[in-house]
């Protein structure tokens, strides 16, 4: 059994229904953890269980919440304290209507760490959130003993013309429709093994399905991404990858379509205290869809780094 989650006064245990919360863009209805929502600006919506000798913060992607990293999070709590959150603007935490921007997220992050007392942890990226955790690793980098980037955005420059569609196209009259028609190719280019042959990946898709056409939800998405995308597209912290002090775990699926891997792993090379770790017949979201695997190069990150 685990330790009790950890709480401060106001924190307010969530209860989806009463609080009159849709599931919306794939979240979990198993999480086996409690969820609970802060009493700070954004009401970050966080669990926080485990303990052991090293705290473990999990930071999700574009569009996704806490609950995605379900799989590796079960596993890992039997070692460790984890800790997730949903960032501003995702899942359900608050979704201020403001310029949204790494930046912001990441200083969110630190806020929430900051007000809750946690000091020397261990960062865990995946997509956008690796870019979140690059940039609070590089902001203050005395606080953090290891970053682990699943799959993440800001590794490596994006095409130009990526870049150039970023700052034009993105908008919320061309998103919302966009995303309505195309999230099922979406979908199901993040993963490579298929919902027949992997229960994960089912039970992702099932999860995804069931809320994705809800418009208030794609809605509220669309509006988080119009600046947000556009400020991703925009960070490249290839050239301060050599500034980061602590040991780097860069875990990826070979057939991630959805990041450069070859500009990616050139930006890797030669980094000393960066291991690479290349999953063989993966996608985008190596946490669903090889969580033993995943948890594994996790546990031997902590366990032995470079």
């Amino acid at each position: 059994p685990l330790a009790p989650p950890r709480t401060l006064p106001g924190d307010e245990l969530l209860d989806a229904k009463a609080a009159g919360f849709s599931l919306g863009m794939g979240r979990s209805r198993s999480f086996p953890f409690p969820q609970y929502r802060a009493k700070d600006p954004y009401r970050t919506v966080f669990f926080d269980v485990g303990e052991g000798p090293k705290t473990v913060v999990m930071i999700h992607g574009l569009g996704a919440n806490a609950t995605h990293f379900e799989p590796v999070a079960r596993e890992m709590a039997r070692n460790h304290r984890v800790i997730g959150i949903d960032l501003v603007g995702c899942g359900w935490s608050n979704k201020p209507d403001v310029p949204y921007s790494v930046n912001l997220l990441r200083d969110h992050l630190l806020d929430f760490l900051d007000r809750r007392g946690v000091g020397r942890c261990n960062l865990v990226g995946h997509s956008m959130g690796g870019a979140v955790c690059l940039s609070a690793a590089l902001k203050r980098p005395g606080q953090f003993d290891s970053l682990a980037l699943i799959c993440a955005a800001g590794v490596a420059p994006l095409p130009a013309w990526m870049r150039t569609s970023a700052r034009y196209a993105l908008r919320r009259q061309l998103l919302l429709p966009l995303l309505v028609m195309g999230h099922t190719f979406i979908i199901k280019n993040i993963f490579v093994t298929t919902a027949r042959n992997n229960e994960n990946v089912a039970w992702f898709k099932r999860s995804f399905a069931r809320d994705a056409l809800h418009m208030p939800n794609f809605r509220q998405w669309v509006r988080v991404c119009e600046t947000l995308c556009k400020d991703l597209a925009l960070h490249d912290y290839a050239d301060q990858l050599q500034h980061l002090h602590m040991p780097v775990l860069a875990l990826w699926g070979d057939h991630d379509k959805l990041t450069a891997v070859p500009s990616v792993m050139r930006s890797l090379d030669n980094i000393r205290q960066i291991r690479t770790v290349m999953l063989k017949d993966c996608g985008h979201m190596p946490m669903i869809e090889y969580p033993e695997q995943t948890t594994w190069h996790l546990e031997r990150f902590l366990s032995t780094p470079p």
